[in-house]
């Protein structure tokens, strides 16, 4: 009994593999946390949904194999990217809250950032990707790394990323944007109590503010987090359909 192998198919799941390995490597969607296998797994999975036979695969020369597989690298690459910053949104918004409360000494190191944030910043981002995973985020990734095959395919090159440069800043400042906007009603509570343990500090100066404003912030900001905790689904899904509408927009569906 003898196996024969496609060439075009075989030609058609490594590149797949590789467009999907990059844009897992790249989405903050998968978090850095989960194993390197598991994500190597999902990687080619997802390679061996969107793989295809690829015609004239016996014609193709060495240099037409490198310029494929670095297409797919880079189409991955910039959908994982930009299918991540929903989840740099909350990082953001978590960065925020750590400084106004106060709390970033107790920062520890985080394979999803390679820094070390807070544990507010923590929150946040495991929030975010919970929600986004539960409500079928990795779904949502599947279908937009299928549907960028039928706009660039497997074997095709790259025509589209004249306004990256221009879209990208647009997105990142539209991530801050929401980022600010998701932690104001901590930050804003926050900011008051500083103006207020200011004014007490000048009105009572024998007063150690530092051992009534660090614990005060922190539970100020404890009790917050139930208020905005309330806006992350909503802030997720449309940090998420953005991400989405970009990388569909820039690919040029």
């Amino acid at each position: 009994m003898s196996i024969e192998l496609s060439v075009g198919w075989v030609l058609g799941i490594a590149l797949g593999v590789v467009r999907a390995g990059a844009l897992v490597s790249l989405c903050a969607l998968v978090p850095r946390a989960i194993p390197r296998m598991a994500r190597g797994i999902l990687a080619l999975a997802l390679g061996l949904l969107i793989g295809e036979p690829i015609a004239h695969a016996a014609t193709l020369s060495a240099s037409d194999l490198v310029v494929d597989a670095f297409t797919n690298l880079v189409i991955g690459a910039v959908v994982g990217w930009f299918l991540g910053l929903a989840i740099q949104a909350f990082q953001v918004a978590g960065t925020i809250v750590d400084l106004g409360s106060g709390v970033t000494i107790g920062s520890v190191f985080d394979p999803d950032t390679g820094g070390s944030p807070g544990p507010f910043t923590r929150f946040y981002t495991l929030a975010a990707q919970t929600l986004i995973i539960c409500a079928g985020g990795l779904f949502v990734v599947a279908q937009v790394l299928w549907a960028s095959t039928r706009v660039v395919a497997l074997d095709g090159r790259l025509n589209g990323f004249g306004l990256l440069g221009a879209v990208a800043s647009s997105r990142v400042s539209a991530m801050f944007r929401e980022g600010v906007q998701l932690a104001l009603p901590v930050a804003a509570v926050l900011f008051v109590a500083e103006l207020c343990f200011g004014l007490l500090s000048r009105l009572a100066p024998q007063i150690n503010m530092f051992l009534i404003a660090l614990p005060a912030k922190l539970l100020m900001s404890l009790s917050m987090m139930g208020t905005a905790a309330v806006l992350f689904p909503r802030v997720a899904d449309h940090v998420l359909h953005e991400g989405v509408d970009t990388a569909m927009r820039l690919l040029g569906k």
